[in-house]
């Protein structure tokens, strides 16, 4: 079979699922495909369950590690102009970034077992018993949100939360979680004028801004402020979390997801 990139790949399998012109998120899901980091696509992965979550849905997932692998290059390392507390500004709100050639094989090592950034399939229990990093997962829920799977590879997973009513205009949450200690760790880029504001998650510090860099199908990179994704990191422990929120249908205030952050637990939750 050839070799796909996973941006390829993402796209393929998502423009299948839902037409760009019919669905907004699309444009957020393209918007960080500049790092060309995607995780995956291009297999055939089996439903989550028989209600058949949107594909679209999880483009929080995605979003999660998208913008990671700019650095990868010395192109993308010469985009940082500053690099805040856990997050990288870039040198402007516009820029040209090249795609990536990393494969799916190659960014998702759990693939086989937990399925794909766009259908994860792991359970909290399963996905932290593949790594040596603590991993946390929410404790309360928005109203109508419930966990969809997990993710990743031994030095990044994610998992995702989706809403009960399957609208794909709906949104999704998503977090990420990898060792502050791990050799591949990369920088988040956010634009060069991006509002990164300075929060409390109870005693820990963090940062959160809202907005996208959008890419369009030249490689162009341009800073929405006005999109709706809400992006929320911090440490904990030996553990850095980044939580992303994309929903026009149900919008979440910057406390509302500092909630969230701050109800994060090892516990059970039901």
């Amino acid at each position: 079979m050839e070799k796909k990139t996973i941006q390829a790949s993402l796209q393929d399998e998502l423009e299948k699922e839902i037409p760009s012109a019919d669905v907004h998120l699309w444009q957020a899901v393209k918007a960080n495909l500049v790092a060309g980091k995607t995780f995956q696509q291009g297999e055939k992965m089996k439903p989550i369950d028989s209600r058949r979550i949107p594909r679209a849905a999880f483009a929080g997932l995605i979003l999660v590690a998208l913008l990671s692998l700019a650095f990868v290059t010395p192109q993308g390392r010469a985009l940082a102009q500053s690099v805040l507390q856990f997050f990288t500004r870039a040198e402007s709100d516009t820029f040209y970034m090249e795609p990536s050639d990393v494969t799916v094989e190659e960014s998702t090592p759990f693939l086989a077992e937990c399925g794909s950034w766009i259908h994860p399939t792991c359970s909290m229990e399963q996905i932290r018993s593949k790594v040596d990093f603590e991993v946390k997962e929410l404790g309360i829920l928005p109203e109508k949100m419930y966990y969809a799977g997990a993710t990743g590879g031994p030095e990044n997973i994610g998992f995702a939360y989706v809403y009960k009513d399957r609208d794909r205009l709906g949104g999704q949450l998503s977090v990420s979680v990898e060792p502050t200690d791990s050799a591949s760790a990369l920088p988040w880029l956010v634009a060069q004028s991006a509002n990164v504001e300075q929060v409390q998650i109870g005693d820990l510090p963090g940062e959160y801004y809202t907005g996208i860099l959008f890419q369009d199908e030249h490689g162009n990179v341009t800073w929405q402020p006005n999109d709706p994704t809400a992006t929320l990191r911090w440490v904990d422990g030996g553990s850095k979390y980044t939580l992303s929120y994309y929903s026009r249908r149900y919008p979440l205030t910057k406390e509302e997801l500092i909630s969230l952050a701050e109800s994060m637990t090892l516990e059970p939750v039901k």
